[in-house]
């Protein structure tokens, strides 16, 4: 997978403003670099919900770690998913997003101070 990254959005303690351009979802995914601070909104337009995985690398007794997946809701889905725990982080540093379906989805990465 050709992975497409992500830019960050740094919040200052005034807020950010959510009306800001959010980037399409594409099919072979997305990667932003990892930081606890970080966190991850995702919106989907689409008439049917879309599910979007974060990957999670490494395994536990020669068993893959299972990758995690969040339910977008259709049509005014607009979710924020918190911080995600360093477990997430890949080899590269990155944290991995999979769309099961592209179409309608649009995320963006936020950073708290």
């Amino acid at each position: 997978m050709a992975r497409a990254d992500l830019t960050v959005t740094p919040m200052s303690r005034a807020g950010v403003s959510l009306t800001g351009a959010l980037t399409p979802a594409v099919a072979d995914g997305h990667r932003y670099g990892y930081s606890a601070k970080r966190q991850l909104r995702v919106r989907n337009t689409a008439t049917s919900a879309r599910t979007v995985t974060l990957v999670i690398p490494g395994e536990v007794d020669g068993q893959p770690i299972q990758d995690r997946p969040y339910t977008i809701p259709a049509t005014t889905g607009d979710v924020l998913i918190p911080p995600f725990p360093e477990v997430y982080r890949q080899a590269d540093g990155s944290i991995h997003i999979n769309y099961d379906d592209a179409a309608g989805v649009s995320v963006a990465v936020y950073e708290q101070p």
